[in-house]
């Protein structure tokens, strides 16, 4: 339990106390009671120099609708109790009925006791342990990353990375799309590139994929097959499908492993078919379809959807969401829970795919699925483009060239991802404290370079605490509640933040304070390692870097 949590216990239990004295006049429930801990609300005319206060609570304004007095008499009230307690030095009371309190530096310290001694786990295994699996990126093997690929695998990755740190045992897995029209385009684009380059002049379709990352391909196939594919094409065109998908996904992976990112799991859609696994999905799913015009509609009005689903065309092919829905029962089968990371243009796509799911009879509370806004480029203020990729996307690889990859991961994730992001390429290269990443990063070789300079730490702290460093300790608190939000929330750019909020408290506090042969030394090397320990963490679930020198 954190320190605030802690905090607001014992008030509850205060609270408590006084109602079995039958101290209100209003019957309620203590555990209902929602109220707030704060920064210190003193007004600087009463803040004297000698007492700088932790933590403010309104409590005494929400207990006033349950007692006939004023809210000041109540926090004086309060105050004669709180004093009682372990935790705090002072608790002093201001109008119109604050209650501020000052901790005591045995509770402070505990909190660097507790992270020393817990070291990398810090924060760790909170949960109730479940199985879950993340499915991210799943970009069809048609070509190489975009950015837009980029951001989601860089956020599924970390959300993975906190997940497993929480306690949950986490699958990561990307759904390839190797079945389908799209499959046969990029089999057609890659045979006229690879034909090219025996000199065959050939016209490439409109719809056929034009980017230089076909062309890729094809040198590849050629420089390992030769002239094979020239001849007899018809009875080879599903082995260069085969081929073509894999060399890009073998690519795929390859340019995701220099961000970091790498998954537990490929799974195919065209093993579905092979396998038999749409078959039986259908037959579960008799219940609630139906045939018009020669295709199989799902009800799925009936769950709340707009419109009923086709799963099956008239022609005899499934749709989209037919081995959609296979696929994922795959999952639910092997899960406790699902969270799926979709771009923006999948948005219409999650009532259907959700109520496809409970058809099947799973709760849709078992599916998380998280939509992700797109990416833009910014250099010299406009937006960036690859000249010689003039008319397709920005591939990782592109950018790659221009940023490293800690900045890349460090700036995808200062963004909720439903919001559109624009990363600032010049920023991001930037090699001072005006760019996030390179602060944090600095701020953790900077308590590695004081740690080998520092005396040893002393874990029996019994110093007094500074008010800049009574806020770095306060900070440190709050790490393993910051995780337990992203449990929840999936909200990781809280983390970013959290450590950009950490690194300036600790500079402030190292720009006061001259730490070598400081009569408290031994105190402080305590506190510059926690600082490094949550730092470190914190880099480590974002697939940062952590440096020891810069």
């Amino acid at each position: 339990m954190n320190l605030t949590n802690q905090i607001k216990d014992s008030l509850k239990q205060v609270v408590l106390e006084l109602q079995n004295n039958n101290y209100f006049d209003t019957a309620f429930k203590v555990d209902d009671l929602v109220f707030l801990l704060s920064e210190p609300n003193i007004p600087k005319e009463k803040l004297g120099s000698e007492i700088k206060f932790d933590f403010s609570t309104n409590l005494a304004f929400i207990l006033k609708k349950y007692k006939q007095t004023s809210p000041l008499n109540i926090a004086n009230d309060l105050k004669l109790k709180l004093e009682k307690l372990d935790l705090f030095e002072v608790v002093f009371v201001t109008t119109p009925g604050f209650v501020n309190f000052v901790l005591k530096n045995s509770v402070l310290n505990h909190i660097l006791k507790n992270i020393i001694i817990t070291n990398k786990k810090y924060g760790a295994n909170f949960v109730k342990k479940e199985k879950i699996n993340v499915e991210y990126v799943s970009a069809n093997p048609t070509g190489f990353l975009h950015v837009g690929h980029v951001r989601g695998a860089i956020f599924g990755d970390s959300l993975i990375r906190i997940l497993r740190h929480a306690g949950h045992e986490v699958e990561a897995e990307y759904y390839v799309n190797d079945a389908g029209n799209q499959i046969n385009i990029l089999a057609n684009s890659v045979l006229i590139r690879y034909k090219e380059l025996f000199g065959f002049n050939e016209i490439m379709p409109q719809d056929s994929y034009h980017g230089e990352d076909i062309i890729w391909v094809a040198k590849e196939i050629k420089a390992k097959y030769h002239d094979y594919f020239l001849n007899d094409f018809n009875s080879k065109q599903e082995e260069l499908k085969s081929l073509a998908t894999n060399i890009l996904l073998e690519r795929i992976k390859s340019d995701l492993a220099r961000i970091n990112v790498t998954f537990d799991t490929f799974s195919s859609e065209k093993a579905l078919t092979e396998n038999n696994l749409i078959n039986p999905v259908l037959e579960k799913l008799k219940l609630h379809t139906y045939i018009k015009d020669q295709a199989l509609f799902l009800n799925t009005t009936k769950f709340g959807d707009d419109k009923d689903r086709v799963l099956i065309k008239n022609d005899g092919k499934y749709t989209y969401l037919t081995p959609d829905i296979a696929y994922h029962e795959t999952k639910l089968k092997k899960s406790d829970r699902l969270i799926n990371v979709w771009g923006a243009d999948h948005s219409g796509y999650v009532a259907r795919m959700k109520i496809s799911l409970q058809a099947l009879g799973y709760n849709q509370a078992k599916i998380d699925i998280l939509i992700m806004q797109l990416v833009r480029l910014l250099k010299n203020g406009q937006e960036f483009k690859m000249s010689k990729r003039a008319g397709t996307s920005v591939t990782l690889t592109d950018l790659l060239e221009v940023a490293k990859s800690d900045a890349i991961r460090f700036g995808m994730l200062t963004r909720e991802i439903s919001s559109q992001y624009d990363f600032n390429i010049d920023q991001a290269n930037l090699m001072d404290t005006s760019n996030p990443v390179y602060n944090v990063q600095y701020a953790h070789a900077r308590t590695v370079s004081l740690r080998n300079n520092l005396k040893p730490f002393l874990l029996d702290l019994n110093n007094s605490v500074t008010p800049k460093a009574r806020k770095v300790i306060l900070a440190l608190d709050e790490f393993p509640d910051l995780l337990a939000t992203i449990v929840k929330t999936s909200k990781v750019n809280l983390l970013t933040q959290y450590l950009i909020n950490l690194t300036n408290l600790f500079n402030s506090f190292y720009a006061q304070t001259r730490l070598i042969n400081h009569p408290q030394e031994t105190y402080y090397s305590a506190l510059v390692l926690s600082v490094q320990i949550v730092l470190r963490l914190g880099l480590n679930l974002l697939g940062v870097s952590a440096p020891n020198l810069m």
